[in-house]
């Protein structure tokens, strides 16, 4: 004796569907006949972020196996030099840098770019630790550059969250190379004093401030702006 699990009419042994309110009667105890389409899905489907994070948790287990490889051999065949610390640390920092966002949800790409920062920093920390002829450059010199980079990056990241013209974003580009290039000229310079930095930083300083003011006058000025719109599709 079956019944309907919709209204819970009693139904024939027979019946292909409820005669009360229609509803597919589907019997595991009895074969199908006919090319009739399966209730449940041949697949399971997941969702766009769910496949993305299911992607990336399947190459970090990729990622990893390589590394326990090299550090056995490491271990056991020559224990005289810990060369498995580069290739960890590599296959770390490609980790965070490419794999750790997918991860992540979006709503903490903040929290994304500060993890991506210590691991860089942890990343050139390696280097400076093992194969450093010169120390005292990691804390006065790399780990300002890096936490300069990445509020850089967190800066435009922040300014494009909403949707912005092409006149805009590229007034946000240059103001953020050209603060990050002043930033760079002056921890280099800090660090230790160096003339060619110094041009260097004064080519790509006043280049970038050049272009900033330029795009800054065309934003105000509805002519040019006008004017670049047609030629350049502004």
């Amino acid at each position: 004796m079956s019944y309907c699990v919709n209204c819970g009419v009693e139904l024939a042994d027979s019946a292909r569907k409820c005669p009360l309110c229609d509803t597919p009667v589907l019997n595991p105890n009895i074969l199908a006949e006919g090319n009739v389409e399966p209730p449940f899905p041949s697949h399971i489907e997941l969702p766009k972020g769910a496949r993305t994070r299911y992607t990336a948790v399947i190459l970090s287990l990729v990622l990893l196996l390589p590394n326990i490889v090299c550090v056995i051999t490491n271990l056991l065949l020559t224990t005289h030099q810990l060369w498995s610390v580069y290739v960890v640390a590599t296959s770390a920092i490609v980790w965070f840098l490419f794999l750790f966002p997918f991860i992540m949800k979006k709503k903490h790409k903040y929290w994304t770019l500060a993890v991506d920062a210590v691991a860089t920093a942890a990343y050139i920390f390696v280097f400076y630790y093992y194969d450093s002829p010169t120390k005292g450059w990691f804390w006065t010199l790399a780990v300002p550059l890096d936490v300069a980079v990445f509020l850089s990056i967190a800066a435009l990241c922040a300014f494009f969250s909403e949707k912005r013209t092409i006149l805009h974003s590229l007034i946000a580009i240059l103001a953020a190379l050209t603060t990050l290039d002043i930033f760079v000229c002056l921890i280099v310079n800090l660090y230790r004093k160096s003339l060619w930095v110094t041009y260097v930083t004064l080519i790509l300083g006043i280049s970038c401030l050049i272009l900033l003011l330029f795009f800054i006058v065309a934003d105000k000025n509805y002519r040019l702006r006008a004017y670049l719109s047609r030629k350049f599709f502004f």
